[in-house]
């Protein structure tokens, strides 16, 4: 049997207005943020079969839907598809293991922290592997520059010097722990040369998409709060920048 299935669309702040409604062919006279649309069963925004019943409930009561197989080895529906819309740059993720997030998420629901509490790490105790898709042309930063090339780019950014001998000596992990422990007053220290530099170059349209410095301003325009800088726009210069076309993946 075939049924229809509606999804939710999650109206986060750093998503654009237009791509999602004009895919669903809905009106969005109010302009809101359309970030995601979620197909799937997640239980905060589970899909509607028939425009009805949830699709959590829908299982719940046909669990032979799943098919024998996924029913055996996950007891659920074991992914969620979404389509992004992405306006603004979003946030460096790190996901854990799947061990790791089922002890976790049982911490804090041993703690009593509810699930929509704003400080809690784990709505739920999957490891979220993602595999993306591209609709059109994407950037994004996946896992940390090769060694050779991270050294090289260090050497060349004169603002971002001082961290080669950090990564030569203690690797990924010192270097990491460095920037992401630093003095919020030692972040801004380091990384607002750089921005003087380069935020001008950004408004000029002299940087290209393809090198770090475009994106470590773009971040720094966004998100930047006076006197405050953020620093995440470190893991702009120590993760690898890709560029997906249409219909490439990763």
């Amino acid at each position: 049997m075939i049924y229809t299935l509606t999804g939710k669309i999650q109206h986060y702040q750093w998503g654009g207005s237009s791509f999602i409604p004009q895919l669903l062919q809905q009106q969005n006279a109010a302009q809101q943020p359309c970030a995601e649309y979620w197909l799937g069963a997640h239980v905060n925004a589970p899909s509607l079969v028939n425009n009805t019943t949830p699709l959590t409930v829908f299982f719940e009561q046909d669990a032979a839907a799943l098919g024998q197989k996924v029913m055996h080895d996950f007891k659920r529906l074991p992914y969620l598809l979404k389509v992004l819309d992405v306006k603004d740059m979003l946030s460096i993720q790190v996901h854990p293991s799947k061990e790791n997030a089922v002890k976790a998420f049982a911490a804090e629901n041993e703690k009593g922290v509810p699930l929509n509490a704003p400080h809690r790490n784990y709505k739920d105790d999957n490891h979220k592997p993602e595999l993306m898709a591209a609709l059109s042309e994407f950037y994004l930063l996946h896992g940390f520059r090769p060694a050779k090339k991270l050294v090289a780019l260090l050497q060349a950014i004169p603002e971002l010097n001082f961290l080669e001998p950090v990564f030569v000596q203690g690797g990924y992990k010192k270097l990491y722990e460095t920037v992401m422990l630093m003095d919020t007053a030692m972040v801004t220290e380091k990384l607002q040369p750089l921005l003087d530099r380069i935020i001008p170059l950004y408004y000029a349209g002299k940087l290209e998409k393809t090198h770090p410095d475009f994106w470590a301003a773009r971040a720094a325009i966004t998100y930047n709060e006076t006197g405050k800088t953020n620093r995440g726009i470190f893991s702009v210069y120590l993760l690898n920048l890709v560029r997906l076309q249409p219909r490439e993946g990763i």
